[in-house]
């Protein structure tokens, strides 16, 4: 434990604040600030005994605290890296006007919350547009002194087209920030909850969560903590939010709004009667102003009651009488566009047309990749279209090449899609879209081996257009567009008849990409959004394909029961195909399923039937792993030489060179199935020859697999310390490849071994690191939670 660890346990235990400390130890609050964030490592020694004294620390903790202060004689002192201090807050607007009463209350709150006993809570609450989050952005600017750890802002896209970022997914980004990955993150929120508040304890931290729903997208993103503090902006008042700091916003008065429209515009006010009408036309909104302002700053040539005409058109301002207040944005933001259109700059024209594909996009953040598809466009000029929006501050940049709506912004844009796009437009478009994302899925199919089904159902065609992408460029490609698959399926699956083809399309190719990244719950949710259109269209095979990989799907998320059905459809539909290769992946698919179920003689059957097929297509692959499943079904029904022989027979379908590496894999099942038989030295025997095939092969995960099963057989015959060097090997490799899943299950048999020598505790730790992985994946936890209990006892 360094100084700074074990200063601040002493006095969170004696229950002091800094202040408290420092003064009873004569010190400055700065002072302990420094030493308790490890800026100071090693303190005069009379500083640590008037730190000592003042914490009333006994012979032994004093010490303690003193050997921990000093530096180790011969050694060189290196500073301790420094924790991440996250600085999140937007850019402060440089022409902020007004708001001085708001300010002062939020200032007063958020200075007060260094010594407060209860975590501050402050909610900005008022009407879209009205300036939210320009005020919390604002105060805690001018608080950032206070909050030496950090400040955090999260858009919870409360408000606006699209669905409100659950709380879930507000976590996950938050702890990214402090190193946690995305597959290390629990998909359970109490899990998340816990990590989150567990980082922000010991922190004097500002988290703004602007745009907020209500109080149940707030309350999970809370800490518990009070030394930091918390400022929410939303449309609505959150009285569920108890203890809050309300800061209510009306439209401003019309005095600061003129100021505001001046200070923009870089013009000086005038008595001119055109000034008032610009601020009512806008209803009195920063947001609008803002905009206005814009436009006459970029127009000095305009006169401001040029602009006020504009504004008096009812098709380009806010009704006072409606409710909604984008009605007024979306008027404002008519005249950007506008602009834009009639700029003599094609990069201006561009991004007009820009903005309005903007309103075809499913996902709130956007690539240049996407538009660049929906347009036609190379990314170069997508990019460069973009980035003019970002100048007329109608999109938001969160990173390179990587753009976000405003709430607002998104409802005009999907607005005037409408009135800029006719209907086969914006088809031709979002098929432009899955066209190209379909044609970089079936690249990486090309180049990963498309298998016979896929094969007899495919065209060449459909990735020409990605020819020029290389396997791990194709990957990535993908990685960058995961986020909008899932979405831009749904949205294919209620398209036009040519969408939904194109959708199914899609989601037949993504079999390649989603098993090498192993994604097992983004793959069934792809194939579940198109099951239906796929069952309806006509096409027994391209429909068995996706019941096919649902099932498959299921299967790797461990949930067998759910998977046997799609999977008995999938064959019902390969039967009426004719299709051999697809028949006999069906069918030994679906035995799989029943043998992790333990329907171990209605397997059979389905796996001979298997081989039989495969043998007749001269499919030696598929024959192999046929036989490779009777093995293992033969073997847990007693039948020990019949699995021996069928495992031989497999090996022997592979003797080919180019099949070399798929012997691993029959290796591998042997001596899993032989372990649960208890058959140790056949299990030994087996898997030692598949770590070192796969090492041969590089095939980095089925060495890990080796390594597992290799620990599970040591475990069993209680070498505990060759279990625990055989298990140490596997996770090393699961972690080198990202493979969670395979983490979460080594995670557990170490557990057990460390259980089994005695070490609960430690057990414990590396059961919930599996418990959380598994939640996060969405598969079976029962049994680790079980094993979480008898621990506890």
């Amino acid at each position: 434990m360094t100084f700074a660890d074990l200063l601040r346990r002493y006095r969170t235990t004696a229950g002091l604040s800094q202040a408290e400390l420092a003064e009873r130890a004569g010190l400055s609050v700065a002072a302990i600030s420094g030493l308790e964030r490890g800026i100071r490592r090693h303190p005069r020694r009379d500083t640590v005994l008037a730190l000592a004294d003042a914490l009333d620390l006994n012979a032994a903790d004093q010490a303690t605290l003193l050997t921990t202060s000093a530096r180790t004689a011969g050694t060189v002192s290196t500073p301790a890296p420094e924790r991440t201090i996250p600085r999140q807050l937007p850019l402060a607007t440089r022409d902020f006007i007004g708001r001085e009463s708001e300010l002062a209350t939020l200032r007063q709150a958020l200075v007060g919350a260094a010594e407060a006993t209860a975590l501050s809570v402050l909610t900005i609450t008022g009407m879209g547009g009205v300036g939210k989050t320009a005020l919390a952005v604002q105060a805690a600017h001018e608080s950032v002194a206070q909050f030496p750890d950090g400040q955090l802002y999260v858009d919870l896209r409360g408000f606006g087209p699209g669905t409100a970022t659950a709380p879930i997914d507000a976590l996950r980004e938050v702890l990214s920030v402090f190193g946690v990955q995305p597959d290390e993150l629990a998909s359970d929120e109490t899990q998340a909850v816990a990590k989150y508040r567990t980082l922000l304890a010991e922190r004097r931290m500002l988290v703004i969560l602007d745009n907020a729903a209500d109080a149940q997208q707030v309350l999970p993103l809370l800490p518990g903590s009070a030394r930091c503090a918390v400022i929410v902006t939303s449309r609505l008042d959150l009285p569920a939010i108890a203890g809050t700091i309300r800061v209510p916003l009306e439209v401003p008065p019309l005095a600061e709004s003129l100021r505001l429209l001046a200070t923009v515009a870089g013009r000086p006010l005038s008595d001119d009667p055109a000034w008032t009408q610009v601020v009512e036309h806008c209803g009195g909104l920063p947001l609008a102003i803002r905009i206005a302002g814009a436009r006459l700053a970029s127009r000095p040539n305009w006169p401001v009651s040029h602009l006020a005409g504009r504004l008096a058109d009812e098709r380009r301002r806010l009704d006072e009488l409606e409710v909604d207040a984008g009605i007024g944005v979306r008027a404002t933001l008519n005249l950007s566009i506008d602009h834009l259109r009639e700029s003599d700059d094609p990069i201006d024209v561009r991004a007009a047309e820009a903005f309005a594909l903007l309103g075809l996009a499913e996902s709130p953040v956007i690539s240049a990749r996407q538009i660049a598809a929906f347009a036609d466009w190379s990314e170069r000029d997508a990019a460069a279209a973009l980035e003019r929006l970002v100048d007329v501050h109608l999109l938001a940049s969160p990173a390179p090449e990587r753009y976000r709506l405003h709430d607002l912004l998104r409802v005009a844009a999907a607005e005037h899609v409408h009135e800029v796009l006719t209907p086969d437009e914006q088809v031709a478009a979002r098929v432009r879209w899955l066209e190209r994302l379909s044609a970089v899925t079936w690249r990486v199919s090309d180049h990963a081996g498309h298998g016979d089904s896929r094969e007899a159902w495919l065209s060449p065609d459909w990735w020409a257009s990605a020819m020029e992408l290389n396997l791990p460029e194709a990957m990535e490609w993908l990685d960058d567009a995961r986020d909008l698959i899932v979405p831009t399926l749904r949205r294919g699956a209620t398209g036009t008849a040519f969408e939904q083809q194109l959708a199914i399309r899609l989601a037949v190719g993504l079999n390649a990409y989603y098993t090498r990244r192993r994604r097992w719950l983004d793959w069934m949710f792809a194939m579940t959004a198109v099951r239906e259109i796929a069952i309806a269209s006509g096409d027994h095979l391209g429909a068995g394909m996706v019941l096919h990989d649902l099932g498959a799907a299921l299967g790797e998320l461990e949930r067998y029961e759910e998977a046997v059905s799609p999977m008995q459809q999938a064959l019902t539909r390969a039967d009426i195909t004719g299709v051999g290769g697809m028949q006999a992946l069906c069918l030994l698919t679906l035995g799989h399923l029943l043998e992790r179920l333990g329907r171990y003689e209605e397997a059979i059957p389905y796996a001979a039937k298997a081989r039989e097929m495969a043998i007749q297509l001269q499919l030696p692959r598929r024959a192999a792993f046929a036989c490779m499943a009777l093995g293992m079904l033969h073997l847990k029904t007693g039948r020990k030489d019949l699995g021996s022989a069928a495992f031989e027979e497999g090996l022997a379908h592979l003797a080919d060179p180019e099949h070399g590496w798929y012997r691993c894999i029959i290796h591998m099942t042997h001596g899993l199935a032989s372990r649960e038989i208890g058959d140790y030295e056949a299990a030994e025997s087996a898997l030692a020859a598949c770590a070192d095939l796969s090492r041969t092969y590089d095939r980095v995960l089925l060495e890990s697999e080796a390594w597992h099963e290799l620990g599970r057989v040591a475990i069993e015959q209680g070498r505990l310390g060759e279990a625990g060097e055989r298990l140490g090997r596997a996770l090393e490799l699961a972690e080198r490849e990202d493979d969670r899943l395979r983490q979460a299950a080594v995670e557990v048999d170490i557990g057990h071994a460390l259980h089994a020598a005695g070490n609960a505790a430690e057990a414990r730790r590396h059961w919930r690191t599996a418990l959380a992985i598994r939640q996060e994946h969405g598969t079976d936890t029962g049994s680790i939670e079980g094993l979480l209990g008898m621990a506890e006892v």
